[in-house]
């Protein structure tokens, strides 16, 4: 199942890379939408599944994991330059795209893989819910990459290596987290679902929605929710 759903956020990168290669953009209102679903099912996954699991396991060492989480989320994306939405949601016109911001960008993709591997750890259910949030917004970090880089001037050609890079480091994330998170102690596996569910809230509550609140999509409230359902009903009927 992990190495599924690692192919499937593979398609979704290459998939938004694609779509801005070939139509030169995306519907704003789309993609809109498509986050405010997609924070949905990140928040909720954390907070039903995720953090649940990492507490009864060990509290203060989830808790140690979702702080570290957080801070080097924060960390990464001061140095990209950029967040998972910014550059379709508004107007961009100075954009700093180096080395190192290319490599915080597929850091990022590394920990989206992560979160697939340890998503699995408490079961099926919760495994499903943290592959649909993560698929769900890799597509909008392929269209942001691509127009990043075709804003820096990047040609067509180095986007897509780029896009390609950044998608592989998704499974390459996974395939390493899998054998790690099979035999650690509860210590450990408790930090990693801290640091699985704590990216999940960072992405949703601090990187998309102010977003979408900018925005101001009238049916972004509606479908917010949405997200909310799909997890719940995942979450019990998957138990």
């Amino acid at each position: 199942m992990i190495t599924l759903f690692s192919v499937i956020a593979v398609l979704f990168t290459l998939a938004g890379a694609g779509a801005v290669l070939r139509f030169g953009s995306v519907s704003r209102v789309f993609l809109a939408r498509a986050l405010a679903y997609a924070a949905g099912v990140l928040a909720a996954a954390a907070i039903l599944d995720i953090l649940p699991a990492g507490f009864g396991l060990n509290a203060e060492a989830l808790s140690y994991g979702v702080l570290a989480a957080l801070a080097a989320l924060f960390t990464l994306e001061s140095f990209a330059a950029h967040s998972a939405c910014s550059e379709f949601m508004e107007d961009c016109h100075v954009h700093h795209l180096g080395a190192f911001a290319l490599a915080a960008m597929t850091l990022h993709s590394l920990l989206d893989g992560f979160n697939i591997a340890v998503g699995f750890t408490p079961g099926a259910a919760a495994g499903f819910n943290v592959a649909l949030g993560v698929i769900l917004h890799k597509f909008a970090d392929g269209v942001t990459l691509v127009l990043l880089l075709l804003h820096a001037g990047k040609t067509r050609r180095q986007a897509l290596t780029y896009s390609l890079l950044l998608a592989a480091a998704t499974p390459a994330g996974a395939f390493i987290a899998a054998p790690l998170i099979k035999d650690i102690p509860p210590g450990a596996e408790a930090f990693a679902l801290g640091l699985s569910g704590g990216s999940f809230l960072y992405i949703a509550m601090a990187d998309i929605l102010p977003r979408l609140h900018k925005a101001y999509d009238r049916l972004a409230p509606v479908i917010f929710p949405l997200g909310f359902a799909t997890v719940m009903l995942i979450h019990y009927f998957g138990e």
